[in-house]
């Protein structure tokens, strides 16, 4: 058995996911009308099972005389009970209810013959009450039928809790401890917290049953390790009864279920390529190139100088050799020529050989050589276009424009190139700080990135001027159709492709062509995330595509990140988009949030993937790799040598 992870009907319990129990109980005061809409409000609310409680009363309470009378609370809760509990057969039809809606049923039987009658029902788990926590034999009779236990441990001592567990260790079927404080409401000075991490040296598999107002201590529960929370659903905290004083009302319940499921997605802890340390996040490499700072050369400094603290000074962005590392630059001989402000790369602390002379070809010097089946180039901006121009002789230059770029004149970094095709990526980000979003809600928005857009192939006809052998000239662009908070409902996505041709319609685009770039469903734009809701489906993306005689600009990364989130497969995927594609960015990715990867560094089945690709010679493609512009293109390089090897492979 393992102690660790079991299943409850089709959830697994223990893993990442926390398991949320509605718990109904008697809440429906004795109306299986009430019993229904409870259940509803559950599954709107997003819960994983609703519980109920079922008692013999006969076989629960002792039988006394008439005169022979009980206290006061024992009277008023069995007076209640007579009242609001349901019959088997009305217990027999909510669960058939709950099941129709796509919940699980549990119940708590309070006695052993109602742990008979669940069985009978086949309920895929007990779930037994802080009072029968030291009531072997319940427990037992439970445990007897072989499915998980879930066992509440309110107004217990350890030592029973302890002999609880040894009990249950004994019979072999799996459980879970929840923690729990008995009072209804509970006060949050009581609840103790910090004892899921004693339980759980008792017990692997922990959670919280809660009865406190609120649900912030329910999400601490969470944020603690609980992978199970239980709380009272009521329709009206003001009804009749024990515990709707202590129950949450719908909405409270859909706070706590979206808190839960925050919580699963920030809780994970992404160790480093180590296997420890702290994993940086793709927003934060963003904003860490952005923001962080980087050694850089004080002043004009020639190959063959040493290096001295005078030379060199710390400065944004933070593109180059981080700062902590400058002393390692001290007494170390310049291998390149440096203009003031030129970044220092970890290649600068590599020393040249003893026989090297000083002809030694530097990195900025190497002529390299690539050839493909497909059209390739690399991404440049005005600044190191020359550069790369004297590197590589590739069929296209893929240019990637800023705001401050499209005010400035091309002319004086530019130069008569023979390509085959020119390629222009449009700025993510605007003026304002606005992003491109040609299906934006606002229509006075909506106008401004027309007029951006406009921008941009006004920009990139004067860049292809300097390229006369490019029989097309394409523009790249993040067309929009995102959110800030949630993704749109699915409904609205025809609404938001309608509005994106409307925008392009209004566009001037003489002869140069917008091939919109898929996207992945939480897109980064420096530094923020956002979510996507359209030119992110593989089918729907080859629909509109085919509908509107559009072609695409794949991005395999995307593709990779989308396919995974949504459990496509990628290779029929990209087999799809292959048809519809003029331009593809290749890069790897890890799961849905990490883009951009060095190849084979990701999850892309490149051997497949490239053979895919081989055979639409008329695709082009850059390799865009994060970070791969860095020390004079080494990622680019790098990326560009692992496609070659898969080409000499047979």
């Amino acid at each position: 058995m393992d102690s660790r992870h079991f299943h409850i009907d089709r959830f697994p319990v223990g893993g990442d996911r926390v398991f949320v129990i509605a718990e109904i109980g008697n809440n429906h005061n004795g109306s299986v009308e009430r019993a229904r809409r409870l259940v509803d409000s559950a599954r709107e609310a997003g819960a994983d099972c609703v519980k109920f409680q079922l008692r013999n009363r006969h076989a629960l309470y002792r039988q006394r005389k008439e005169a022979q009378s009980e206290d006061l609370g024992v009277e008023y809760i069995q007076d209640l009970l007579a009242r609001v509990e349901l019959s088997l057969d009305e217990h027999r039809e909510l669960r058939a209810y709950v099941v129709e809606k796509g919940l699980i049923y549990l119940a708590t039987p309070w006695d052993i013959p109602s742990v008979d009658a669940l069985a009978a029902f086949d309920v895929p788990a007990f779930k037994i009450a802080s009072a029968d926590l030291g009531n072997p034999d319940l427990i037992a009779r439970a445990a007897s039928f072989g499915k998980p236990l879930i066992l509440s441990t309110g107004m217990s001592f350890e030592h029973e809790i302890i002999r609880a567990a040894a009990l249950l260790q004994g019979f072999g079927v799996p459980f879970a401890l929840l923690h729990c404080n008995s009072a209804y409401p509970a006060p949050e000075g009581d609840i103790q917290l910090r004892y899921l991490s004693r339980l759980r040296e008792l017990h692997p598999i922990v959670g919280y049953s809660g009865h406190e107002r609120g649900i912030a201590v329910s999400l601490g529960a969470v944020a603690l390790g609980a992978k199970i929370i239980e709380r009272h659903l009521t329709l009206d905290r003001g009804m009749e009864g024990p515990d709707h004083l202590a129950s949450l009302e719908p909405r409270e319940f859909q706070a706590l279920v979206e808190g839960i499921r925050q919580l699963e997605r920030a809780l994970p802890w992404r160790a480093d390529e180590n296997g420890t340390g702290r994993k940086v996040s793709q927003g934060e490499l963003l904003n860490r190139e952005n923001l962080g700072k980087s050694v850089v050369a004080a002043r004009p400094i020639a190959r063959g100088e040493v290096f001295s603290r005078a030379l060199l000074a710390v400065q944004s962005p933070g593109q180059g050799l981080p700062p902590y590392r400058l002393e390692e630059l001290i007494g170390k001989t310049a291998k390149r020529d440096f203009q003031a402000g030129d970044f220092l790369f970890a290649s600068d602390l590599d020393a040249p050989p003893p026989e090297a002379s000083e002809v030694l070809e530097t990195p900025e010097e190497k002529k390299r050589h690539f050839a493909f089946p497909v059209r390739w180039g690399v991404p440049v901006r005005y600044h190191d276009f020359l550069r790369y121009r004297q590197w590589i002789t590739p069929d296209l230059f893929e240019f990637h424009l800023s705001c401050r770029d499209l005010a400035l004149d091309p002319r004086p970094f530019l130069a008569q190139t023979e390509v085959s095709r020119l390629v222009i990526h449009a700025p993510e980000l605007f003026a304002n700080s606005e992003l491109l979003d040609l299906a934006a809600d606002d229509p006075a928005y909506r106008q401004r990135s027309i007029d951006n857009l406009q921008g941009v192939v006004d920009a990139a006809l004067a860049v292809a001027e300097f390229f006369p052998g490019a029989a097309d000239v394409l523009i790249v662009a993040n067309v929009g159709g995102f959110s800030a908070d949630a993704p749109a409902p699915l409904e609205r996505r025809a609404e938001l492709y309608r509005r994106f041709y409307e925008s392009c319609a209004q566009v001037r685009f003489g002869r140069a062509e917008l091939i919109p770039q898929n996207m992945a469903p939480f897109p980064w734009h420096f530094g923020g995330q956002r979510h996507q809701n359209i030119f992110m489906m593989p089918e729907e993306l080859a629909r509109e595509a085919q509908e509107h005689k559009l072609r695409l600009c794949l991005d395999l990364s995307h593709l990779s990140m989308s396919c995974f989130h949504f459990g496509l497969d990628f290779q029929a995927s990209l087999q799809t988009l292959l048809p519809h594609t003029a331009h593809l960015h290749i890069a790897d990715a890890l799961g849905d949030n990490g883009e951009g990867v060095p190849m084979g560094e990701g999850g892309i089945d490149w051997p497949r993937t490239w053979a895919q690709i081989r055979a639409f010679p008329e695709i082009s493609f850059i390799p865009e790799i994060w970070q791969g512009h860095k020390d004079h293109g080494a990622g680019f390089w790098s990326a560009l040598e692992f496609l070659m090897n898969l080409e000499r492979k047979p």
